[in-house]
C-alpha cells in the first residue's frame, strides 16, 4: 500500500462511503461503505482522487490528521520487519501504556500478514479493553479477512481472569496468556500478543514477567518507555520501538461505556438454570465445590456478591462462555447466558447493574 499524503480521521458513530482507492489500517475498502462504532476513531487514507462522504451521528466528528502521528505510514517499516520475519511460524507481543495505539497496531499487523498470504492470529490480552472477548477476560481469533476494527471479530478461545486490572493478577494473566499462546499456536503462521496499557512502575517487571514467560520472537514497544525498553532489551528477543499513534485517546466515558457493551455484548439475552450438584466453581484457579456455599471460604462465594456477578462458563478446564448470575437458591443458579451446557464457573470481581449502565467491584 503506498503511503498516503493525508490522513483523514473519523470517530463514530459515523459512516463513511468511500469514492475511490483508499485503506483503512491496511485493509483495502476502496469503494465501499464503512461503519464507524460510536467512541472508535479510524484513519483513512485515501488516494489523491478518493472521496469521502461521511455521515455523521452524535458525538461523531471527522479531521485532517498529521500522518507521522496517525494513520499507518508510521508503522509501514516496522510491519514489513515483522511480517518478513514470518518465513517461519513468529509470535509477536506488543507492549506499551495506555492510548499508544496498540489494538490499532495489532489490526494493522493482521492485515499486513494477510497481504503476505499467512495467516494472523491475535491474542488480546487486555482484562480491561479488550476487543476479541468481554472484560476480565483473554480471548484469540484467527483472522481470515482484513479488518478494520477487531470488535467485528469473534474469539474462538478464551481464558477467564475475574478482574478488569491485572495489578495484583500478573502472575495469573501470564500465566493464562501461556496457556492460550499454546491453544492458539497452531491457528497461526504469526500470532499476535496484545498486552494491557499497565507499563509504568511495577508495570513494567509485569511485562518482562510476561516476555518471559511467552518468549517472543519480536517485541513491539509502542510509544516513549525507556525503564521498559531497558528492562527488554537484554533478552532473547528482538525489540523494535514504534511511535505512539494520537488516534487512539479516549475518553473515560468512551471507555466505561465500551467495556459495559462488551461485557453484555458476550453474555447474550438466554437464560440457563443448573442444580448446583452439578457445578464446580473457580476463581484464580481455586476450585470450590458447591457445598462450600453454605460457608463461603472467599467473599466470591458469598449470595449477595453472586447476585448479578459477571462470570466465565464452562466444561472441565475450558471456558466456553460468558454470563450474569441472575438468582441463587440453595440448589439452582440461574444464570443470563447463551450457552447451553457448562459444569463450571468461573467467579469474578464483577457485578453488573444494566439499569445503571455501571459496573459494580467488590
Amino acid at each position: 500500500m503506498p503511503a498516503s499524503a493525508k490522513v483523514h480521521m473519523v470517530k463514530g458513530p459515523a459512516k463513511v462511503g468511500v469514492d475511490g482507492a483508499c485503506h483503512v489500517l491496511g485493509s483495502d475498502v476502496s469503494g465501499q461503505a464503512i461503519k464507524v462504532r460510536a467512541g472508535k476513531a479510524l484513519p483513512f487514507e485515501p488516494s489523491s482522487r478518493c472521496k469521502l462522504r461521511a455521515r455523521l451521528g452524535r458525538g461523531g466528528r471527522m479531521w485532517l490528521a498529521d500522518p507521522a502521528e496517525a494513520g499507518t505510514s508510521m508503522w509501514h517499516d516496522i510491519a514489513r520487519q515483522v511480517s518478513a520475519l514470518a518465513e517461519k511460524k513468529i509470535t509477536v507481543m506488543l507492549a506499551g501504556d495506555t492510548d499508544t495505539g496498540k489494538s490499532t497496531f495489532s489490526a494493522y499487523l493482521a492485515n499486513v500478514a494477510l497481504s503476505r498470504q499467512l495467516v494472523p492470529c491475535i491474542i488480546d490480552g487486555d482484562i480491561g479493553q479488550g476487543d476479541l472477548e468481554p472484560p476480565a477476560s483473554i480471548g484469540a481469533a484467527a483472522l481470515s479477512g482484513p479488518v478494520t476494527d477487531l470488535r467485528d471479530t469473534r474469539a474462538s478461545l478464551f481464558e477467564f481472569v475475574g478482574d478488569i486490572s491485572p495489578v495484583g493478577f500478573e502472575r495469573l494473566v501470564t500465566k493464562k496468556l501461556r496457556f492460550i499462546l499454546d491453544r492458539a499456536g497452531p491457528l497461526g503462521d504469526i500470532i499476535i500478543v496484545n498486552t494491557d496499557g499497565y507499563v509504568r512502575d511495577a508495570g513494567v517487571e509485569y511485562k518482562l514477567m510476561i516476555a518471559k514467560e511467552l518468549q517472543p520472537d519480536v517485541i513491539v514497544c509502542l510509544g516513549e518507555n525507556p525503564a521498559l525498553l531497558k528492562a527488554l532489551g537484554d533478552g532473547p528477543w528482538q525489540v523494535l520501538l514504534a511511535r505512539a499513534s494520537s488516534q487512539a485517546s479516549k475518553s473515560r466515558f468512551e471507555r466505561t461505556s465500551g467495556r459495559l457493551d462488551q461485557f453484555l455484548r458476550h453474555v447474550g439475552r438466554g437464560s440457563s438454570a443448573v442444580e448446583l450438584r452439578h457445578l464446580m466453581f473457580e476463581y484464580a484457579e481455586m476450585l470450590f465445590s458447591p457445598s462450600e456455599l453454605h460457608q463461603p471460604p472467599i467473599k466470591q462465594l458469598e449470595q449477595q456478591n453472586l447476585k448479578r456477578m459477571f462470570v466465565g462458563l464452562g466444561s472441565g478446564d475450558r471456558c466456553t462462555g460468558f454470563g450474569i448470575v441472575t438468582g441463587i437458591t440453595s440448589s439452582i443458579i440461574r444464570v443470563q447466558t447463551n450457552i447451553d451446557y457448562f459444569d463450571r464457573v468461573y467467579l469474578s470481581n464483577i457485578r453488573l447493574d444494566t439499569r445503571r449502565a455501571v459496573e459494580i467491584r467488590f
